[in-house]
């Protein structure tokens, strides 16, 4: 049963992406703003996707935390999902994101329009572009989101904070806001099958800036890792 769920909801995710993708495209290429709002109506008919296919539901908790302006989002990453449901909580997000992305038919130009793409074997280079590019998108008062983890993990993998997280809380001077969830539960990483089950997103409370690397690092892991793991023994207890 699983599978024909994930199956007729793979069909749903791939079409309604084609359809809202190309009918969205002329004018988000002339707006960033029009691409976050088409971008925002397929969050939002995906979310509908995995309750109507999956029996999946979702909750955002701590809405309160998200700064009204710019800031740095440092969020926990198990699954595509992450990538994708923030649109529909967040006012103004650019996403760090791989640059292979941008070569994806149709998301790719979604992708080019609300993320700094980043060629992870940059080294040095890399780091520099992608500050620069986060500036710009502060002084825009875009929300910067990051996955300071740098890769999709399992649910259970403990909080192990990369170099780039800190790099970026010191360089651009707001506050950084950190995100526990447990969507890997649901959508396991980039795989085909859906379970169903409760998605929560929990938005923590804002680290304030100015903290020594090894202070934030430690604030950081301190609150994503508890709060992570709490999220993932909810999300199991209503799976079963």
């Amino acid at each position: 049963m699983t599978f024909v769920r994930s199956l007729l909801f793979n069909i749903w995710f791939y079409i309604t992406m084609l359809v809202i993708g190309l009918l969205a495209m002329p004018f988000s290429f002339l707006s960033r703003r029009f691409a976050l709002g088409a971008i925002r109506f397929y969050a939002h008919v995906q979310a509908f996707g995995l309750w109507l296919f999956c029996g999946v539901s979702m909750e955002v908790r701590g809405k309160e935390n998200l700064p009204k302006g710019p800031g740095l989002i440092a969020m926990k990453h198990q699954s595509t999902w992450d990538t994708i449901a923030p649109f529909m909580f967040m006012e103004n997000p650019a996403f760090i994101l791989k640059r292979e992305l941008l070569k994806a038919p149709v998301f790719g130009v979604y992708a080019s329009r609300v993320g700094i793409p980043i060629d992870r074997a940059g080294g040095a280079k890399t780091m520099k572009l992608m500050l620069a590019a986060a500036r710009i998108g502060v002084a825009a008062g875009q929300q910067i989101v990051i996955f300071p983890e740098g890769t999709r993990q399992l649910p259970d993998t403990p909080t192990e904070i990369k170099p780039g997280v800190v790099f970026m809380y010191n360089d651009l001077g707001v506050p950084c806001v950190p995100v526990a969830l447990n969507t890997g539960l649901v959508w396991q990483g980039s795989g085909f099958l859906r379970k169903s089950g409760k998605i929560i997103f929990e938005i923590l409370p804002p680290i304030e800036p100015g903290l020594k690397r090894a202070e934030f690092t430690q604030r950081l892991t301190d609150a994503l890792e508890p709060s992570t793991v709490r999220l993932v023994a909810e999300g199991r207890a209503a799976q079963a």
